[in-house]
């Protein structure tokens, strides 16, 4: 249970500002996060998308730590610092790895003990049937933002091992400007000490490392039916979508045209051009040859208009609700 704060107060990092200037809420409205932190840190930890594909996640990356940041430069991967809790750790066939940027917040000591540790008190610990400060499936919150936090930690600790993998966090701003080499290893050396890298402490994404975005989207258009989006879209246009899809094609044309040459001076010998079964199959795969590609390309059509369609409904329904929502805003005198 997350009664004590997982390093001690000596190398909690000082800084004069420890949340961001602002955070979006559900409804794309801009708050201060100190209005509601309780809020503002389970929509920045939170990383439930993930938790509800748990049992699937080795299909998309090995249940290990993530490798350092000198093996990704060293495989060529440009790092990418992405706020998003939920694409910490993910890598795209571009060989981008998103990596979410070490909160100020998690590195000091004072923030652990007012909003991520249950007191003695806590109605988690005597009263699991309170309903208070606990989540609909009976699960206090702090915990949560406790599992998720050393979690998340965690990854880091395997991130920066060395004082090269240091460098390059610092490089990319991963890391806060004003942490040391040495403040970083007397934290890790403390984290580790009281249990990080214990999986009954952290939350159960992260005892899986890098994941790749192809294969979470492939699970989730087979878990949920999302096959336009899947777990993240990640076209930013529908040339790029189209490009993508028809790349493949253009290099099973080149082939099939190879085959289709082949087959015609087979056709042009003796031995092959009497063979009644070279000659069907030539027939059949002249025919597949032509109207394949056809089919192909009338497929990655249909999959652009409704990707279209879908776009649109989800815009219009997006303008209706931010509408709504103004105007709710607006009767309120907010």
């Amino acid at each position: 249970m997350p009664e004590s704060v997982p390093f001690n107060d000596d190398v909690s990092i000082l800084s004069t500002s420890y949340m961001p200037a602002a955070f979006r809420d559900e409804h794309y409205t801009l708050y201060k996060p100190t209005a509601d932190i309780l809020h503002f840190l389970q929509k920045d930890l939170s990383v439930e998308r993930l938790n509800r594909i748990h049992k699937y996640l080795w299909l998309a990356g090995r249940p290990m730590p993530p490798r350092p940041l000198n093996y990704q430069t060293a495989t060529s991967r440009d790092i990418v610092p992405d706020e998003r809790i939920d694409m910490h750790l993910v890598w795209e066939h571009s060989r981008r790895i998103h990596l979410k940027p070490i909160p100020r917040y998690l590195l000091n000591y004072q923030f652990w003990v007012y909003h991520l540790i249950c007191a003695k008190t806590c109605p988690c610990l005597s009263r699991p049937e309170y309903r208070g400060t606990m989540r609909g499936d009976g699960i206090c919150q702090k915990k949560k933002l406790y599992e998720y936090s050393l979690g998340f930690l965690l990854s880091y600790i395997a991130l920066i091992q060395c004082e090269s993998d240091f460098v390059i966090a610092q490089d990319h701003h991963l890391l806060p400007e004003n942490v040391t080499w040495e403040d970083w290893h007397k934290l890790v050396q403390q984290l580790l000490d009281n249990g990080a890298a214990n999986p009954r402490n952290i939350n159960a994404r992260y005892l899986f490392g890098e994941l790749r975005l192809s294969r979470l989207n492939k699970i989730c258009a087979f878990r949920y039916g999302s096959i336009l989006r899947g777990y993240q879209f990640t076209f930013q246009t529908y040339g790029e979508l189209f490009r993508d899809y028809l790349a493949p094609l253009a290099a099973t044309t080149i082939y099939v045209a190879l085959v289709l040459t082949a087959m015609q001076v087979g056709l042009a010998t003796t031995r092959l051009g009497d063979n009644l079964a070279f000659q069907r199959a030539s027939y059949g795969f002249t025919v597949f040859s032509i109207l394949g590609p056809l089919i192909a390309v009338l497929l990655v059509g249909l999959i652009g208009l409704f990707q279209f369609i879908s776009n649109l409904v989800v815009t219009l329904r997006f303008k209706r609700e931010r509408s709504a929502h103004y105007k709710l805003l607006s009767s309120q005198g907010w």
